[in-house]
């Protein structure tokens, strides 16, 4: 607080729910501002990519202060988060459409083409990147998780694999941009006339198509099939559906064969609020998954 030069503390509270590996502390100030302290793992001080986002105007709530302790100080969002919402059937089309403008904020941050990367606390480290290759080299990686775990599925990679090379020239068409990185609907906060992206911990430069399938993901988790019309009146711009598809099935083909996922499934020092989410996250796009053939009639 000394380090944000802000106003005195009138009152403290505990934040309730899923900080996952963090401490929610909420401040009150005398002159009725409120702020967050989220102390997590030591960690190098965000306050150089604060800067950049919020030279850009992306949305990110304001960091008021950082240290090599893992303690940031932000702006609170007020409101409730997209899971709130969805549990209380109030992802209206308005809502939808705030969460289209959210995510076009970010991705009007562009990069030159074909750069993509990692934005950490310091800075960014891109390097060139063909989005067809590393589409092929999904479908390529995860054969091995489908062999022995969905073989009956594994005669439609090799259409997979076709379907992305037949579309190539419109993957390639695309332009990098700044993405938020964890489209998870518990970083995004709804209030009044507005849908906030917090939780920028995983900020990366990436194509579009590629964030926006994170996001019709986690939509489907939360009883949506697809990113409805709404979403895109909101951000913007048409966007390719057989094109997002593809980086779907891509997508969600990594999440499944990852090694990090299966540790996490099973790592039972999760707090169990969090082991539970990620499992149910993890049924959901198996499930998804087993609809391979009819998703590739899509593309």
């Amino acid at each position: 607080m000394a380090a944000a030069s802000l106003p005195p503390v009138a009152e403290t509270a505990p934040l309730p729910g899923l900080g996952l590996d963090n401490q929610l502390l909420l401040a009150t100030l005398v002159n009725d501002q409120q702020v967050l302290l989220r102390q997590g793992p030591a960690s190098i001080s965000p306050a150089p990519r604060a800067r950049f986002l919020e030279l850009h105007q992306v949305g990110a709530p304001r960091l008021w202060a950082a240290d090599e302790s893992g303690a940031v100080l932000v702006d609170f969002v007020a409101g409730e988060t997209m899971v709130a919402a969805a549990e209380r059937g109030a992802v209206t089309d308005e809502v939808w459409r705030r969460l289209g403008q959210a995510y076009a904020q970010v991705h009007r941050v562009q990069f030159p083409r074909t750069l993509t990367g990692k934005f950490g606390p310091q800075g960014l480290e891109l390097s060139p990147d063909d989005p067809v290759e590393n589409l092929l080299t999904t479908v390529d990686s995860g054969e091995p998780w489908v062999g022995r775990h969905r073989p009956y599925l594994t005669g439609h990679l090799a259409r997979l694999r076709s379907r992305i090379k037949e579309r190539a020239d419109e993957v390639r068409a695309e332009i990098p941009c700044l993405s938020h990185g964890d489209p998870n609907w518990h970083n995004v906060v709804v209030g009044d006339g507005s849908a906030t992206l917090i939780d920028w911990d995983f900020p990366a430069v990436r194509y579009p198509l590629d964030e926006l399938a994170g996001v019709e993901e986690h939509a489907y988790i939360h009883g949506f099939a697809e990113l409805p019309a709404a979403f895109f009146a909101g951000y913007g711009r048409e966007v390719s559906r057989p094109l997002l598809r593809l980086y779907r099935i891509a997508s969600c083909l990594r999440t499944l064969s990852s090694p990090d996922w299966a540790g996490m499934l099973v790592d039972e020092a999760m707090p169990a609020g969090q082991l539970a989410m990620i499992r149910r996250f993890y049924q959901g796009w198996s499930n998804w998954f087993d609809d391979l053939p009819g998703l590739l009639n899509q593309t």
